[in-house]
């Protein structure tokens, strides 16, 4: 149980946790993240592909060595960048955010240990980096229209939006829950917490449960 307490990222009353989710918890996990990055590359590769056809000067696809090179290396940039936003949305909520690489997982993070977010902001925080950098990836084609590099900044949205996988299946969990929850980040994945004695989400707490083990 949380307390009330005046500390930045604690509840500010009596809370109870009522779910620890772990990304690594089952390896199951990890494969289901890494196959949703698929079709969400397969979606927005359509998008970003129609996007530069009708506003990126359309110009004929097509890479040069020294422009693939630039493209490999992005995709760490990318992955690194995509965290980095992660952070400073942390940040701003008044967390310290810690970065690293989860060697299981194979991938980047940033994360803020112990700190509980409303909902709703922790929404924005695990949302943010899609957003941002798709709609600075829209703006760069657009202002870049007609040369090669709009294809560069389409294909570095498409690793940045299939990077978010893990973050939409985190962001499906937690609307589960109502504004008034908040959301302790950890290491490992996330606790959520709701006001001790909500009975709605006590009733719906072993559903969720079954749903986000699988």
């Amino acid at each position: 149980m949380f307390t009330s307490n005046s500390l930045a990222g604690q509840p500010p009353s009596p809370y109870q946790q009522v779910l620890y989710w772990k990304i690594g918890e089952k390896s199951s996990r990890l494969v289901v993240v890494n196959l949703l990055s698929i079709p969400v590359a397969v979606v927005f590769g359509i998008g970003f592909f129609i996007f530069v056809r009708t506003l990126g000067g359309a110009p004929k696809f097509g890479l040069s060595n020294t422009e693939i090179l630039i493209f490999l290396i992005g995709i760490i940039i990318v992955l690194a960048l995509h965290e980095f936003v992660h952070g400073v949305l942390m940040q701003s909520f008044g967390a310290k955010p810690r970065y690293g690489f989860f060697v299981k997982g194979l991938m980047f993070y940033a994360k803020a240990p112990g700190y509980a977010f409303k909902r709703n902001r922790y929404i924005i925080i695990v949302l943010g980096p899609l957003v941002s950098l798709s709609i600075l990836a829209c703006l760069g084609i657009v202002l870049l229209s007609g040369t090669p590099l709009v294809w560069l900044l389409a294909l570095g949205a498409i690793v940045n939006a299939s990077a978010a996988s893990a973050d939409l299946w985190i962001t499906a969990i937690v609307l589960r829950y109502p504004a008034s929850a908040y959301v302790v980040d950890e290491r490992d994945g996330m606790r959520i917490l709701v006001p001790q004695g909500d009975t709605k989400v006590a009733e719906k707490k072993t559903e969720t449960d079954t749903a986000c083990k699988d």
